[in-house]
């Protein structure tokens, strides 16, 4: 299970259950996994081999940083404290390992680190050898290079070999048979002597470094030393204790409840941080352990998820990471004027499954709501910041572009059939509805004061009739519905994405048909303390009732935020705290009887969910 990530919008590197590094994203971060999710093995020698699953550790961000500390009991004679992060700027990867002898006796042992790298996720052709010029191993393979180092205080790295099968055998006896080169499917380990007086420590430092040529990762090799390293811990410290100062969401009580709320806060926006590329992608998920499953990961853009995370980092006051991800948007709209399904972090169409035909006829393969989303989150960023000039730009390739889509994209006052935001069902939903309709009425202002009034005067028009035909056509019993399908009949699954038409600022949260729209929500989909997504679903399903999600218990939470019922809103909120991970990261979904993480590990959309309903809060809990 990944539990911890770090990266710099150059390198995204995930951290196991165990403080291993599991996965590593380069050029992109969530294209190209590098480990192709086999860990880098740490192993102790002393006597014996001490493995790194034997080792009982304890990992968490280190006092409101991006930076991982693991602090691991190795026996009950040695124990090590760990700081893994990134350099601010380049694509290198740190890890500081401080050991400590608890006894009254000299130690002398080994630090063994085993690598078993596929290079563009895939383990045929590559090379690996020991470099005298920078004392690394350096592997490779076309444009991809990766450097690794290890060495301790005046002390270099002791042994090292490459090879194949035969590494691991070779680690077992602590003396490591210094091969120096090997091809195809390669691994390669180094191993670090140690010497730590009684009760005193000994510091091991291992640094990652990639690039696209030999030269480039040669000249980042050569900059690492102890002295480097651990200037640039201080640095990143105090870096990353001043971004998180940043944040316009402030929790001021003091007690263990708020201070996990404001941790688990902090968490969410290194989280979404750290899945953000510097070009302004930002991935669903870098969790590559399904794909062996599905042949696919969440290791792409989807406008929705990314609109929401963006909307997060808007409100929280990082718009400045916001207008990234906007203008990167801004290049990846259609002729039609529509986002498709998803992205690829380098900006290239990713993998889906909308067909282009459907019963008999020709259809775009998409989620009308992504493209409104997107809109939606623009226009809540320039409602907030006013930045007109930075927006100029993002206004003329895709807002216009997507808003005349929109108006085109009309069949009877509401928008005509495209897939759901749960990807499995074509047809109009009161998602969809909703978001477009919070795109027009939103998006008009800044439609307006860049000059297209007409444009701005004929979305609130239509925006209007849409909301008069959803209250007629998509209401029943006093209820929203999710959806009309193909053939026009109502679908009357009660979903959790029902609660949409108040969020998105369509009718009043305390409007009747609102209300029982909530507490319909609640009454078919409560399991266990939180909010399934719809009656029956049976996707990651494997116990007799639904998975919970977290985005969708959150929904609710905000709902009751804006209604002022704060006690129910803390419920459902005190719900996903206790979902999220030690370490503060937070899961797609749970199992509904052990509440163990069903699905990836963590979602940026259950992330931004939660800083959204915390500035939801952010009035009560101020108090």
């Amino acid at each position: 299970m990944r539990v911890l990530n770090v990266g710099n919008s150059k390198l995204l590197v995930n951290l196991d259950n165990y403080g291993r590094i599991v996965d590593i994203y380069y050029p992109y971060v969530g294209m190209e996994n590098h480990t192709n999710s086999k860990p880098v093995r740490y192993y102790f020698f002393q006597d014996k081999l001490y493995e790194d699953v034997e080792w009982k550790s304890e990992i968490n961000y280190l006092n409101g940083t991006n930076i991982g500390e693991i602090k691991s009991v190795i026996n009950d004679k040695i124990s090590v404290i760990s700081y893994d992060f990134t350099d601010l700027y380049e694509p290198i990867y740190y890890k500081i390992m401080k050991f400590y002898n608890k006894t009254d006796e000299k130690i002398k042992a080994k630090l063994l680190l085993f690598f078993d790298l596929d290079l563009y996720a895939s383990p045929y052709g590559d090379t690996a050898f020991y470099d005298p010029e920078t004392s690394a191993i350096v592997h490779y393979k076309s444009k991809r290079y990766v450097g690794v180092k290890l060495f301790g205080i005046m002390r270099d790295l002791s042994d090292y070999t490459v090879g194949k099968g035969e590494v691991f055998e070779d680690i077992k006896d602590g003396k490591l048979a210094g091969k120096a080169i090997d091809n195809g499917d390669v691994q390669f380990a180094l191993g670090l002597d140690l010497e730590i007086n009684p009760l005193s420590s000994d510091k091991a430092y291992l640094a990652i470094v990639l690039d696209r040529t030999l030269q480039g990762v040669r000249r980042l090799l050569k900059r690492i030393s102890s002295t480097e390293i651990e200037s640039e811990f201080t640095t990143n410290y105090m870096f990353w204790r001043n971004w998180i100062n940043r944040k316009r969401i402030a929790i001021k009580n003091n007690n263990v409840e708020s201070l996990q709320l404001s941790n688990l806060l902090n968490v969410s926006l290194f989280v979404i941080k750290n899945h953000m590329d510097q070009n302004g992608s930002i991935i669903a998920s870098s969790d590559y352990s399904f794909v062996g499953v599905y042949g696919d990961s969440y290791t792409y853009c989807w406008p929705r998820d990314s609109a929401i995370a963006s909307y997060a980092l808007d409100i929280a006051g990082y718009g400045d990471l916001a207008i990234r991800h906007y203008t990167f948007i801004s290049r990846l709209v259609s002729e039609e004027g529509f986002l498709y399904h998803k992205y690829n972090p380098d900006m290239t169409l990713a993998s889906s499954w909308h067909p282009w035909f459907l019963n008999g006829r020709r259809i775009y393969p998409i989620q009308e709501d992504e493209t409104a989303l997107q809109v939606w989150a623009i226009s809540m960023h320039y409602n907030l910041y006013k930045d007109i000039d930075e927006l100029v730009t993002i206004y003329k390739d895709f807002v216009k572009p997507a808003i005349r889509f929109m108006i085109r994209y009309i069949e009877d006052g509401l928008p005509k059939p495209s897939f759901d935001l749960w990807e499995e069902r074509y047809g109009i939903h009161i998602y969809t509805v909703s978001t477009v309709y919070g795109a027009l009425t939103q998006a008009s202002k800044l439609v307006a004061d860049m000059g297209d009034e007409v444009l701005a005067s004929d979305m609130i028009s239509v925006a209007n009739y849409m909301k008069e035909q959803a209250l007629k056509k998509m209401v029943y019993n006093g209820r929203f519905i999710r959806r009309i399908d193909e053939y026009g009949r109502q679908d009357l699954t009660v979903d959790a994405s029902m609660y949409s038409p108040y969020f998105f600022g369509m009718v009043n949260p305390k409007d009747q048909i609102m209300v029982s729209t909530v507490n319909a929500i609640e009454n078919a989909l409560l399991v266990n303390g939180g909010i399934i997504r719809y009656e029956n679903d049976y996707y990651r399903r494997a116990r007799q009732y639904p998975n919970p999600w977290i985005i969708t218990t959150l929904w609710v939470a905000e709902y009751y935020a804006d209604t002022g019922n704060y006690d129910k809103a803390l419920k459902y909120l005190k719900w996903v705290m206790d979902r999220a991970l030690p370490t503060g990261l937070l899961p797609e979904q749970v199992y509904p009887d052990t509440f163990e993480s069903s699905s990836v590990m963590p979602l940026v959309w259950s992330h931004a969910e939660f800083i959204i309903t915390i500035d939801k809060l952010k009035s009560y809990l101020g108090k």
